[in-house]
Order: C-alpha cells, then sequence, then structure tokens
C-alpha cells in the first residue's frame, strides 16, 4: 500500500511527533510504502521525505492559517501527482488546515486527531477564566470566557467552520485516541470516528523500578500545560521531601516566567529545567525518575507521556482532564487529581516518592508496567490498516 503521511511541522520533539515516527516505521516494516509531506525550517526533497519550508516572517504564518500557502500548495500537489497515494493519512495540520486539504479533493483521505482543536478553536477545550469543561463548539461563549479575543473571533469563526466543511467533504475517517474525543466528534457531525488508544515502545530489561525522589515533566511550556501549578505542588512536596527533585522537559512561552516562579518560591536549587530533549534522548530521563506528573490545565486528548512513562514503569500523577481518566486508574497506575490543584497533586506525589517500604513502589510500578502491555504497536497498526482498507474499498 502506498501512504501519504501529511504533517504540520517536522520536529524530533513532541507527542504527536512520537506517534507518527513509529506509525511510519511500522507501516514500513510490514512492506508499505510511506512517504512523509511536512512543513519545516529548511526545504528538503528526499525519496521518503519532503519538507517544504514555512516562511521567515510571523505574519506570513499567521496569514497562511487561514489562506493558502502558495509554495506548500503546489508543492503538495506535485508530491500526490507523482507518489500516487492509495491512502492520505492527515495529522497536525491545523496550522496549513487549506494548504493541506485543497489538494486532498478526491483521494482516499483519513485523518488522526491528537488534540482538541477539532473540536475547540482554542485548543484548551476549558474556559480560560474560570477553567471549566466547556461543551466545545464555536460561538461568543469564546468570547466571554477569554478564550478568544474580540478582535480576532471573525478569524478563527471561519477558520473553525471552514475547516469542519472541507475536512466532513474530504476526509473519510478519522482515528482517535479516546472515547471522549468521538463524542464529541460526532455531536459535531463528524461520521467515521474510530477509537484506537495509542501505544507504547516494548522496552528491553525494563522491569519494575526502585523507589527514588525525582519528578519528571515533559511538555511544551505553555500555560495550558499547568506547571505554574506543578511548581507550587513541588514546593509542598520539598517541605515533607526535602531531597526531592523535578526535572523540566520542554521549552514554551512560559519558560522564563516558570523559571522565576521556582526562584521566588524558593525551589530553584532542587528543579531542573533541561531543555528540548529529542525523542530519542528521552530514554534516560525515564529511566531516572520516580514518578511523571501531567497537570494539564487544558483537556489533554491522550497525552503519549503517559504512554512513554508506562513503558517504563513509571508512575503517573494527572490531572483528571480530557481523555486522561481513561488511561490511569487511581491507586493502582497512579493517581488522578483536581486540574490546577497543587494541594492534590503534592499529596498524590507523596504517596508515591515519600513511602517508606520500597515494596509499595515496586508493586505500582509492575502494575504500570502490566498497564503498558494493553497498548500494543502491532495492535494499534492492525487498526490501522483495517481503516485503511475500509476507506480505499468504499
Amino acid at each position: 500500500m502506498k501512504i501519504l503521511m501529511l504533517h504540520g511541522h517536522y520536529s524530533n520533539t513532541g507527542g504527536a511527533e512520537v506517534v507518527l515516527k513509529h506509525q511510519i516505521t511500522r507501516l514500513r516494516q510490514r512492506g508499505h510504502d510511506v512517504l512523509l509531506f511536512c512543513f519545516g525550517d529548511q526545504n528538503i526533497d528526499e525519496k521518503n521525505l519532503v519538507v517544504v519550508k514555512e516562511p521567515q516572517s510571523e505574519f506570513l504564518r499567521y496569514v497562511y492559517q487561514f489562506l493558502i500557502n502558495p509554495a506548500g500548495y503546489i508543492r503538495l500537489r506535485k508530491t500526490i501527482r507523482s507518489f500516487s497515494p492509495d491512502v492520505i493519512h492527515l495529522h497536525n495540520i491545523d496550522r496549513h488546515i487549506l494548504t493541506f486539504l485543497m489538494p486532498v479533493k478526491n483521494c482516499k483521505a483519513v485523518r488522526s486527531v491528537h488534540d482538541f482543536g477539532m473540536v475547540c478553536p482554542s485548543f484548551w477545550g476549558v474556559h480560560k477564566d474560570d477553567r471549566e469543561i466547556c461543551d466545545q463548539g464555536i460561538g461568543f461563549k469564546c468570547v466571554r470566557h477569554r478564550c478568544l479575543n474580540p478582535l480576532q473571533y471573525p478569524f478563527y469563526d471561519y477558520l473553525f467552520k471552514i475547516k469542519h466543511y472541507f475536512q466532513k467533504g474530504r476526509v473519510h475517517a478519522y482515528i482517535v485516541a479516546t472515547q471522549l474525543m468521538k463524542s464529541y466528534m460526532t455531536s459535531q457531525g463528524f461520521k467515521n470516528v474510530f477509537v484506537s488508544p495509542y501505544f507504547t515502545e516494548k522496552r528491553r530489561d525494563i522491569t519494575e523500578s526502585s523507589l527514588g525522589r525525582k519528578i519528571l515533566f515533559v511538555g511544551s511550556l505553555e500555560k495550558n500545560k499547568g506547571c505554574e501549578s506543578l511548581l507550587k505542588a513541588f514546593r509542598i512536596v520539598l517541605q515533607n521531601i526535602p531531597n526531592a527533585e523535578l526535572f523540566i522537559a520542554g521549552r514554551g512561552a512560559e519558560e522564563g516566567n516558570l523559571k522565576k516562579i521556582s526562584r521566588r518560591l524558593g525551589i530553584g536549587a532542587n528543579v531542573h529545567f533541561v531543555g528540548n530533549v529529542p525523542n530519542d534522548k528521552m530514554e534516560r530521563y525515564y529511566i531516572d525518575s520516580t514518578v511523571v506528573a501531567v497537570p494539564s490545565l487544558c483537556m489533554d486528548n491522550s497525552p503519549i507521556v503517559i504512554y512513554e512513562a508506562f513503558s517504563f514503569g513509571k508512575p503517573v500523577v494527572a490531572s483528571d482532564r480530557g481523555g486522561i481518566p481513561e488511561l490511569i486508574t487511581n491507586g493502582y497506575n497512579g493517581y488522578l487529581v483536581e486540574a490546577g490543584n497543587p494541594e492534590e497533586m503534592a499529596e498524590a506525589i507523596m504517596k508515591i516518592i515519600g513511602v517508606k517500604n520500597d515494596e509499595f513502589y515496586r508493586t505500582m510500578s509492575r502494575n504500570v508496567l502490566g498497564s503498558s502491555l494493553k497498548y500494543s504497536i502491532d495492535q494499534y497498526i492492525d487498526h490501522l490498516e483495517a481503516v485503511y482498507n475500509k476507506v480505499i474499498s468504499a
């Protein structure tokens, strides 16, 4: 089968990028011909990879969200004609939505939905003023709850509605990781939505871990990821476990502010900002960690970091938002806490790293490894191939 993968930005960091990389590798191992087409920081034209350089102008990048990137549109049409795919698989395409969707007319297309941008124009899925869960969709509620700037609202209203219109007409099936996302999408009129949780990569020589004092956060340093709440929780942890350490892997607009907060809270010596870590270098951080924290304020669809933590036998303490509760069972493979509640997060973390009985932690670590076995990459690819075949034969 010839498969053309379309993705917004070529990168070696990020959850969707992990999924995409492993999908492509395993599909090629099964004999499929897979070509990846992305935008990126430089032009690349190789046998299995085409990258179109994005404009350096921030203004043009902003404009191309609402219109078409001419260079990308022309290059994609040329790629479709020359490669002649049996199916086109779209991933994170929202930053170039029309550039990707216009050329796929009359092609068999599938889309993986990795985040809440499909059902929420702000991508958060919650009100930005009171942090209450939204019923999704677009309307003046987005302005009322400070999710969209009133001056920008007409543009996002246009973009949200036009991307729904073109996807419903040109994408034949959708793959989502959670039942929650399926329910939101079907309520907004999307059809042929299939649920397939992500997968964990099988690790060699990974057994249950021994108790330590290291907490790991992996993700973009943006407000919706809740890292400020994690720092406040960590201050409480340090008051009870003075040798605890927090490692923060990622970059983003909030990085400078988060470093200031850690110093202001008096925890800077125990908080380590390690920057963006390439996906193939993350293994050491997972192995060295004791527990992984996912303090999201937004409706996270199904964070890849949880699957990766499971594959290393690491319990997860996470917000009870989005699709996260579909992965975590309280007290078995981690704990769920109220989003934005530092006290609850600190208490849950201390339940794991504050115990004096190492056997308690080893048992939870074994439970986590057992959980990871449910998320097989081969099972995921079997399901993916079944969707491809269904779309092709329709």
